[in-house]
């Protein structure tokens, strides 16, 4: 597949309800055929921390940010 100029890569984005976020089989197997650039679980705690290797935790307000320096 061809990028065009400008063209930007997707974010995996997953929302939980929760404060322990837990990734489920859809969200790495939709990774895995989108490859995306990042990988981001938006949870209702505070704190940013890694879930994998590949995926971090984050809060809403924080994605926001993130999204808007991008």
């Amino acid at each position: 597949m061809l990028k065009r100029p400008g063209e930007r890569k997707p974010w995996a984005i997953e929302i939980k309800r929760g404060l322990a976020p837990k990734l489920e089989r859809g969200f790495h197997l939709a990774c895995d055929t989108v490859k995306p650039l990042h990988r981001r679980v938006v949870y209702g705690g505070a704190e940013r921390f890694p879930i994998s290797a590949d995926v971090e935790a984050l809060s809403l307000p924080s994605l926001c940010e993130e999204l808007g320096n991008a």
